[in-house]
């Protein structure tokens, strides 16, 4: 049963490993022979255009050389020179002896001349036209080649090309064709001998693939039994020397597994051994740690102990600093409070100077006005003696005025009377006249003026005396003030003086202050220092009965560990 088994994978290998190499052979054969096959269409093909382009040209050349152009006379037949081509149509035969080709001669896009016979009728194809495609192309001197065109119900490689007459003008074409049917035989000959070569070639790499594969698989069953005992523990293995003999990667993974097997059989042993040593050192391990975690409780508990009491003393001094820190506030408040009222005594007394002087300089200017003042009262009883003696000459003026009038009147009187002798002078009287109701005008309108200014001055006289009565009672208020900023500056400098005294005192209690807060605080570090380090202590006691007690069960780890290493030891087999 196992040797069918074995059989069985040998068979399943040996077709993978086959396959693997078949495929990509077989895959690459047909590759090979699709690009031959298209190599060979597209070569053919060229070939095919290459050789009618030739015959066309030798064709067009031999009837170059006949005299004369071309033309088609009244019954349709096409010359050359003094040539009927139409009634010699074996001379275009001549071209296509042992070839399989064919030739036309085209005049305009009509057949006139071919060696293309009709298969139902076996008579020449001429009077039929070429499509317009073609005709147009070569009748602008170009050459039309295709490889897919159907001539008499045919597919042919034809090839067009410009016949012209001797003066260069395009009067027709010269075609050449083959009939594909030639081409393809010739191709599908060639593709049976390079399919033919491909499977014989594909073949011969199977059987050599087989060969191989059968080796290989042999080796790698050899390999899976190698490991299969391995996996049972079973390190009394010895590679197959032709397996470590062979140069491939076979061969290398032999080598490698033997190693392999070798440091695994020397790791085992020393590992047997090693696990006999920790078992051994787990149990005194153990023991020591069970002691060390008890001399390590009881150093923890005295620590502690100290840590706390150095905690307690240190947040008494801590209390303590705090209330001295409060009172040394508040002596920096009071020592600011001194300084600002000593700020604002010496600004008070800087503004009583200050107010002194400008009380001064008020009663300057109060003195100043009130002589203004009685200036101006002169002034205005001087102006109020001017407008009466300008009302006496405003009334002279009227008197002049009016007795002007009147011997104005009598002037023209008395030239009325004197007729035409006095009418000069009735014009000089009537210009008096008129002077004189202009100075009662100019004399009314200064009588009102001077009404106005006496009315206006005196508002002024009754304003003035107002005036010196107002100055008088601000005189008499600026003495008062005067007297009472003399009081005000004699308290200002007694409560100067009272401030500095107190500023001197609040200074001296505030370095008192700043001493017993460095004294308080050089302690309070101190105790803080004392505290930190009994808790640091504590912290390291409590980590080192954390790492005794990690020890202990380290060590009954390793002890049990020691124990399943010998029970997996036992696993594999040295002997």
């Amino acid at each position: 049963m196992n040797n069918e088994k074995e059989v069985k994978k040998r068979a399943g290998i040996t077709i993978k490993l086959a396959s693997l190499a078949i495929l990509p052979a077989f895959l690459a054969s047909m590759v090979i022979i699709l690009m031959a096959t298209f190599s060979m269409i597209d070569g053919m093909n060229d070939m095919s255009i290459n050789g009618l382009k030739l015959l066309t040209q030798a064709t067009k050349a031999g009837f170059d050389g006949i005299d004369g152009d071309y033309r088609l006379d009244s019954s349709e037949n096409l010359w050359k020179g003094d040539v009927n081509l139409s009634k010699n149509m074996e001379m275009i035969d001549e071209y296509t002896k042992g070839q399989e080709a064919d030739v036309t001669l085209f005049y305009g896009k009509t057949r006139r001349m071919t060696s293309l016979v009709s298969a139902e009728t076996g008579e020449r194809i001429i009077g039929t036209d070429a499509s317009d495609e073609v005709w147009e192309k070569v009748r602008n001197g170009e050459i039309f080649e295709t490889t897919d065109i159907v001539i008499n119900n045919k597919p042919y490689c034809a090839v067009y090309i410009p016949l012209e007459n001797s003066d260069g003008t395009v009067v027709g074409m010269v075609f050449a064709g083959e009939p594909r049917t030639q081409i393809k035989g010739y191709i599908t000959e060639k593709i049976t001998v390079i399919i033919v070569v491909g499977v014989v070639a594909l073949l011969a790499a199977a059987v050599i693939g087989i060969i191989i594969a059968r080796r290989i698989s042999i080796l790698i069953l050899n390999t899976e039994k190698y490991l299969e005992k391995l996996s049972q523990g079973d390190l009394n293995i010895t590679v197959e020397s032709r397996v470590l003999s062979r140069k491939d990667e076979i061969g290398q993974m032999g080598k490698s597994l033997k190693e392999v097997i070798d440091r695994l059989r020397n790791t085992v042993e020393k590992l047997k051994t090693s696990s006999d040593t920790v078992y051994q050192s787990g149990n005194t391990i153990d023991e020591m740690a069970s002691q060390s975690s008890q001399a390590a409780d009881e150093i923890s508990r005295a620590v502690e102990d100290i840590s706390k009491g150095a905690v307690s003393q240190a947040e008494e001094i801590q209390d303590a600093s705090m209330e001295v820190s409060n009172i040394g506030e508040l002596i920096e408040r009071i020592v600011d409070n001194v300084k600002s009222l000593t700020n604002a005594s010496d600004t008070m007394g800087q503004a009583g100077d200050t107010s002194m002087v400008t009380m001064q300089h008020l009663a300057e200017s109060n003195d100043r006005t009130t002589e203004a003042i009685e200036n101006i009262g002169k002034q205005i009883d001087m102006t109020n003696t001017s407008v009466g003696k300008i009302s006496e000459a405003a009334a002279l003026i009227t008197n002049i005025t009016t007795q002007t009038k009147l011997l104005a009147l009598n002037a023209s009187i008395e030239s009325a009377r004197a007729g035409e002798a006095g009418k000069g002078f009735a014009v000089v009287a009537t210009e008096i006249q008129n002077l004189a109701a202009q100075s009662e005008d100019a004399a009314g309108e200064i009588q009102r003026i001077i009404d106005d200014l006496t009315i206006e001055s005196g508002k002024t006289i009754s304003a003035m005396k107002e005036t010196r009565g107002l100055v008088a009672e601000q005189q008499e208020k600026l003495d008062d003030t005067k007297t009472s900023f003399k009081a005000v500056s004699n308290g200002i400098q007694v409560t100067k003086d009272d401030t500095a005294l107190i500023n001197d005192r609040a200074t001296s209690c505030d370095n008192a202050k700043n001493k017993i807060v460095d004294i308080i605080s050089n302690l309070s570090a101190i105790s803080e220092e004392n505290a930190a380090s009994a808790q640091e202590t504590t912290a390291s006691m409590e980590e080192l009965n954390a790492t005794i007690n990690m020890l202990a069960d380290t060590a009954k780890d390793l002890k049990k560990l020691a124990e399943e290493l010998n029970e997996d030891m036992s696993f594999f087999k040295l002997n």
